[in-house]
């Protein structure tokens, strides 16, 4: 039977995790209360979520969500329908993956006020994806005069 299932996860921004789904081409729906998702067999099963992704758009007939819970997001889906569609390894080979590029990217932005310019190199070699970053950094030059 088909059903829902909550996975505890580790993300917790929510603009790192829609970038993330976006990159992945999944057209996340963002609200700003938890709206019902929609089940194998049409109902919500007294699930809802903040940001959902539309069974559509993985081509399954259950949507998948991603519910903040105080403190991080929870991941709302019926398992048949994304293991089927997006492979059982999802959370893991692939959103997490994109979501650590995106916080990664986030922090090189927010010290790049600090340490100045900020260029980013990205290398794959097979399954390790390497961003490397590279900071101009602000030089100080004091000249003394001798007496």
């Amino acid at each position: 039977m088909s059903h829902f299932s909550t996975v505890k996860t580790k993300l917790s921004n929510h603009e790192c995790l829609v970038q993330a789904l976006t990159d992945l081409n999944l057209s996340p729906q963002v609200h700003q209360t938890a709206q019902p998702l929609k089940g194998y067999y049409g109902g919500s099963q007294g699930q809802s979520a903040e940001i959902i992704v539309s069974g559509r758009t993985i081509k399954a007939r259950a949507d998948m969500g991603f519910k903040w819970n105080g403190s991080e997001y929870e991941m709302i889906q019926d398992e048949y329908e994304v293991i089927r569609q997006l492979g059982g390894k999802f959370y893991a080979c692939h959103l997490m993956p994109a979501y650590g590029r995106r916080m990664v990217l986030a922090k090189a932005a927010e010290l790049q006020e600090q340490f100045g310019e900020c260029s980013i190199a990205e290398e794959t070699n097979g399954t390790v994806q390497t961003l490397r970053l590279t900071f101009s950094g602000h030089q100080e030059v004091k000249q003394y005069q001798r007496r």
